[in-house]
């Protein structure tokens, strides 16, 4: 949300006093129709955490092995969040190497184009009996809580979930977040970096591809071969989510 840039790039960059995160947020509340508080940001998904004189982004602490990682994938009835919906959302939570928890469920929808069923093999009959667009991104909202957001071409799966949010009523989102195609593209040696490539390259046997959940447990598994590639001065979650953010040349430098 682009009111709450300034905030995130301040906590990007250092913790903060408390008296300036309160301004920060004094601010915010002027224009804002919720109260903002740490507890609010932290349902929006921001990893926020306090101390007696500081406040701070957790994941610029945590070590990224020891991070919570909810892998995403959606399968939707076309590219625009605003004309077309979600229809599937998939999703596991990855912490130490191990999957530790898991998200699916199809979305009502009453329009399956051809096209993404041939894609997809999901049809208007497998939808009419599931829950509502609203009720399922609630649910998943709280599987998600603060953990840090990771798909593969994480733009499209991020920002397309975070405006159907606020399409159906509800908080758009603010999970840190990173891609595993870019991550991949500089820890994995490989002629192409799309999904259904790496999972032959890396013999990854999870299921049907363009289904939510085998797309998300395979992103997974792409993430977990990223980390054995990892440069040595990667520590904190803040340091994984800046190298896969920057761009080839600036990635040459650091590996070098």
């Amino acid at each position: 949300m682009e009111k709450f840039d300034n905030l995130i790039k301040k906590l990007e960059k250092s913790e903060l006093k408390k008296e300036e995160f309160k301004e920060c947020l004094s601010r915010l509340n002027k224009d804002y129709d919720i109260e903002i508080d740490i507890e609010t940001l932290n349902f929006l998904g921001l990893p926020i955490q306090e101390d007696d004189e500081k406040v701070y982004l957790r994941t610029k602490q945590n070590d990224y092995k020891d991070e919570t990682y909810c892998i995403v994938d959606i399968e939707t009835n076309g590219n625009s969040p605003v004309k077309n919906q979600i229809i599937e959302i998939g999703a596991v939570k990855i912490k130490n190497g191990e999957i530790i928890d898991r998200f699916e469920s199809y979305i009502y929808a009453d329009y399956v184009p051809n096209a993404i069923t041939k894609l997809t093999q999901i049809t208007a009959d497998d939808l009419k009996n599931a829950p509502s667009l609203k009720q399922v991104l609630h649910d998943f909202k709280l599987f998600l809580g603060d953990s840090v957001f990771v798909a593969h071409n994480v733009k499209f799966d991020y920002y397309f979930i975070s405006n159907s949010l606020k399409l159906v009523g509800q908080e758009e989102l603010l999970n840190r977040k990173f891609c595993t195609v870019d991550l991949s593209r500089k820890t994995i040696e490989a002629p192409r970096h799309g999904l259904a490539y790496l999972r032959e390259f890396l013999n990854i046997d999870i299921g049907e591809h363009h289904r939510a959940y085998a797309d998300a447990v395979s992103a997974g598994k792409v993430l977990l071969e990223c980390f054995k590639n990892l440069p040595e001065n990667i520590k904190t979650t803040e340091d994984l989510i800046k190298f896969s953010n920057q761009n080839k040349k600036q990635n040459k430098k650091t590996i070098n």
